[in-house]
């Protein structure tokens, strides 16, 4: 349940993990809603209308160093209880725990987005549509930083079963593609132009070069989530 300056806003329309939750109300409203007292909280309930959903209170023993939001708790043992460091393994998908002192490759974080693979295929409009429902809107590669994110994001995420993969760019008129920044990454280093274009853009998951692709096709697609943070 969300809250503004006008009230209590139960959020219906689709089933949403708690960070997920806490992105929209604080997207769309002010936040997740808190309780603080028996009146708020007779408030709540009855807004509720007998419905269980998400407040504004969390308690995780784990926490990610840059204070991000996430509720990703896939261990590959029940060791989550322990002091150890923390180790997240591509080649298994899992979260370890381990004090061994053995050194390992590092995995740094830039941004502030998210990549979620949606193996469901759609149209380009549906995938849009989908991806800023349950996300933030499909995948904007707005450089070459951003273009090697998704290709190591790709060759590690064993559930991307098909491609090519809608991303967030089109061609609505003219043969213009539209898109923030300059960069590119067409096949064979050539931009589709008229008279011979397909007007949506996906990214093939063989070379990682971008398509031109016919925005009727039904194709998997790659959302981006803008990464909530929790407050100190």
């Amino acid at each position: 349940m969300c809250y503004n300056a006008t009230g209590y806003i139960l959020i219906e329309d689709e089933p949403k993990d708690w960070c997920q939750a806490q992105y929209y109300c604080r997207r769309h409203y002010t936040d997740l809603v808190s309780i603080s007292d028996d009146k708020q909280n007779a408030q709540v309930t009855e807004k509720g209308n007998a419905k269980t959903f998400w407040i504004g209170l969390m308690h995780d023993q784990w926490e990610w160093i840059d204070k991000s939001c996430s509720t990703y708790r896939t261990w590959s043992s029940d060791r989550e209880t322990s002091n150890d460091i923390i180790l997240h393994r591509y080649t298994r998908g899992l979260l370890e725990t381990d004090n061994s002192g053995f050194s390992y490759q590092v995995i740094c974080a830039q941004g502030s987005v998210r990549i979620k693979v949606i193996n469901r295929t759609l149209t380009w409009e549906r995938a849009l549509e989908y991806c800023k429902k349950h996300h933030t809107g499909l995948l904007q590669i707005d450089s070459e930083e951003d273009q090697a994110a998704v290709e190591h994001w790709l060759k590690h995420d064993n559930t991307v079963s098909a491609g090519p993969l809608w991303i967030g760019m089109r061609s609505p008129f003219f043969g213009f593609w539209i898109c923030k920044e300059t960069y590119n990454n067409w096949k064979n280093g050539n931009q589709p132009e008229l008279p011979f274009i397909n007007n949506c853009g996906a990214i093939n998951i063989n070379d990682y070069t971008w398509t031109d692709e016919d925005c009727g096709r039904e194709l998997p697609f790659i959302c981006e989530e803008e990464i909530s943070f929790l407050k100190n």
